[in-house]
């Protein structure tokens, strides 16, 4: 499917035998609750929102996003930055993930002259290497460093940052901007309780961290927070003292995760799937032409399947291949040419295999974007 060919399927019905199978579609006005929604609960904490653009990867989305009141917004890579950056997006870039080599810190001097940009690290002899390549360019880099609140992925642990921190002010061509953490453990804990547990204290430890680094006569003026599930049930505990930011991703579009986790319904899901019913090779099954390239292989630790298909409840995605999938039916089989709608397990993946993502209201197709992110995975 190329630009030239989904603009011959705008105004027609998912469901509508002209439109290609499978594509991805994003209920705008699902959407633009998502944004609005996640904003005014930051707004009311007084709390900045810098939402993760790794989740969808579109220019048009990252501007709803700015217009709706976000601060700046955070990227994986620098690819992104740069994607965004050239499809006019003028803002406060956060590259949350760090990198290595000398090309890399140049590249972020150049993208720095046009936006600011925070990079992140939670490596003191990488961040000394940074700092001399800025430095004999005559320029700062701003740094974050990322603090390990008890997720075990990258950071310092949270009781040997404010050290960490005090060497790392005193480098040269570095500006010292503050931490940041991600505490995936939410999408880990069995029960409600115990997410909400591990969010605040993540809110909690961060809070204490940026406390002990002002302690040492270092400012530390941004204390940014991620994760959707964090993000709601910090927020929703009124746990936010001491923090700066948040930085959900996933809240945009939502999927079977967050359902599974608790922070949200099949009805605050945007993106879908659809896909059609292409074989019926034995009883109780059908094949369809989405697999592997299209809904990708994650699943959800607390449900069966590979997601969740809405105009068919009793039906199970039981398996990917790359080009196809099966799915078991407990009771009335579909037919050949049949369409499935399916809110994926996790959505930050799609919109970076697709071609084309289609939005509207409803089952109408209204228009199309782009993803500029997609691929720019350096």
């Amino acid at each position: 499917m190329t630009v030239r060919d989904a603009e011959r399927w705008v105004g027609r019905s998912l469901f509508d035998d002209a439109v290609p199978t499978p594509f991805l579609f994003i209920d705008r006005t699902i959407l633009e609750r998502n944004i609005a929604r996640m904003q005014a609960l930051a707004n009311a904490a007084g709390v900045r929102l810098r939402p993760h653009t790794k989740t969808h990867k579109i220019a048009a989305i990252a501007k709803m996003q700015g217009q709706a009141g976000a601060c700046g917004l955070t990227v994986a890579k620098l690819g992104e930055a740069q994607a965004l950056i050239e499809a006019g997006i003028r803002t406060s870039f956060l590259v949350a993930q760090p990198f290595v080599g000398a090309e890399k810190v140049r590249w972020v001097l150049q993208l720095a002259e046009q936006n600011e940009l925070l990079v992140c690290l939670d490596n003191l002899e990488l961040a000394a290497f940074w700092g001399e390549i800025a430095a004999a360019s005559g320029k700062v880099l701003d740094i974050v460093l990322i603090v390990d609140t008890g997720y075990q992925r990258f950071g310092v642990d949270w009781r040997e940052a404010p050290a960490v921190a005090e060497q790392m002010a005193r480098l040269k061509g570095i500006r010292f901007r503050g931490i940041r953490s991600h505490d995936g453990r939410t999408y880990r804990m069995p029960t409600l309780p115990e997410r909400q547990k591990v969010a605040c204290e993540e809110a909690e430890r961060m809070a204490e961290t940026a406390h002990q680094i002002r302690r040492l006569g270092v400012p530390c003026d941004l204390v940014s927070i991620g994760s959707t599930p964090g993000a709601y049930f910090v927020l929703q505990n009124g746990r936010t003292e001491g923090i700066t930011e948040l930085r959900p991703g996933n809240y945009v579009f939502h999927d079977r995760m967050q359902i599974s986790l608790g922070v949200a319904r099949p009805d605050d899901c945007a993106l879908r799937v659809v896909a059609s019913v292409v074989s019926l090779p034995r009883k109780g099954e059908a094949l369809i032409d989405a697999g592997l390239k299209t809904l990708t292989g994650t699943q959800d630790r607390f449900t069966e399947g590979y997601g969740l298909v809405v105009n068919c409840p009793d039906a199970v995605v039981e398996k990917l291949w790359e080009e196809c999938g099966l799915v078991r039916f407990a009771d009335v089989p579909p037919k050949i040419g049949d369409r499935l709608v399916i809110i994926p397990n996790h959505a930050c993946e799609l919109t970076n295999l697709a071609e084309v993502v289609f939005y509207g209201s409803g089952d109408r197709i209204e228009g199309f974007w782009i993803a500029e992110g997609r691929g720019k995975v350096w």
